[in-house]
């Protein structure tokens, strides 16, 4: 009967150290979990506080954080080998100067600001835009038409 007792005895201490050491390691987690906070929705702010999850990117031209598609005009793409489903943006600057033009093109990674080479024809050594009536068009500097697209009204 001691015998039974004993074992009884150490049953119930191994099995307190057991509960013990979860208890302890579930504080543990408590206090790292408290420690890193859940990563914040809509808190993606780029170096201009311009927060890409709202639609925003930073307009070299008009020096803000603008929506392209609200304040640019979209050219959807022609050319066969590009994505179909990725428009460009031509921004011009609020005050109409239209000297300089900037496009967002897909896949270019910084904004293209092109200048005014003469009536309706901006250009770079990448990109060659032009206006016809509503209409504006960009092409490679190899003369291959890329997007097009009308202003709306």
């Amino acid at each position: 009967m001691k015998k039974h007792f004993s074992i009884l005895i150490l049953t119930y201490l191994i099995m307190a150290c057991n509960t013990n050491t979860t208890t302890q390691q579930d504080d543990s987690l408590k206090v790292e979990s408290a420690q890193t906070p859940p990563p914040i929705v809509g808190n993606d702010a780029d170096e201009h506080g311009c927060k890409a999850s709202a639609g925003y990117r930073w307009s070299v031209l008009r020096n803000e954080c603008i929506r392209i598609f609200e304040a640019g005009v979209r050219l959807d793409p022609v050319a066969k080998d590009l994505e179909q489903s990725l428009s460009a943006f031509v921004v011009i600057k609020t005050d109409s100067s239209d000297q300089e033009i900037e496009l967002f093109v897909p896949y270019d990674e910084q904004t293209i600001i092109v200048k005014k080479e003469a009536t309706d024809k901006w250009k770079n050594d990448k990109y060659v835009l032009t206006k016809a009536k509503d209409t504006y068009s960009i092409e490679s500097a190899d003369k291959k038409l890329l997007y097009k697209g009308t202003i709306e009204k």
